[in-house]
């Protein structure tokens, strides 16, 4: 018998009820967000990006713009730990699709990176005045 261990009890022991319901949350997948909840999200993860930008814009020396994987990274350990990279193309493409944000896909050579970068976003006067609106409406922007 495969499996069969002599000193093993003949019925597992019993579990108690959290223990049970651990696992069951193992098991079930999380539910979807409402779309309002989604939109809410989307738009922090939006904001956040803007963010980052504007900050690279404003100490970048000679390299201007970020990749998705530098924003990623940025987000992640800061703001948005759970945020994924393909979350991150997604508010990129957003941004770039309404014009907050525009694509440079040149490929150069980046002394402050040391190698060369290809396709990077940067903030547009569009994204920067989003930025200054939202500041206006909340008080601040984070």
């Amino acid at each position: 018998m495969q499996g069969y261990l002599p000193n093993s009890p003949k019925s597992p022991p019993a579990r108690s009820k959290d223990t049970f319901k651990c696992l069951l949350q193992e098991l079930v997948a999380p539910m979807a967000l409402s779309p309002l909840e989604a939109a809410l999200e989307l738009g922090d993860e939006l904001v956040e990006v803007l963010k980052q930008l504007n900050r690279s814009e404003n100490e970048a020396s000679a390299d201007t713009g970020l990749e998705v994987d530098e924003l990623h990274h940025l987000l992640g350990r800061g703001p948005l730990p759970q945020v994924t990279a393909p979350d991150v193309e997604r508010a990129v493409t957003v941004l770039v699709g309404n014009g907050l944000a525009r694509c440079l896909d040149t490929p150069e050579y980046s002394w402050e990176r040391g190698r060369v970068v290809a396709i990077r976003y940067t903030i547009t006067s569009e994204g920067k005045a989003f930025l200054v609106s939202r500041l206006r409406r909340y008080g601040r922007v984070d």
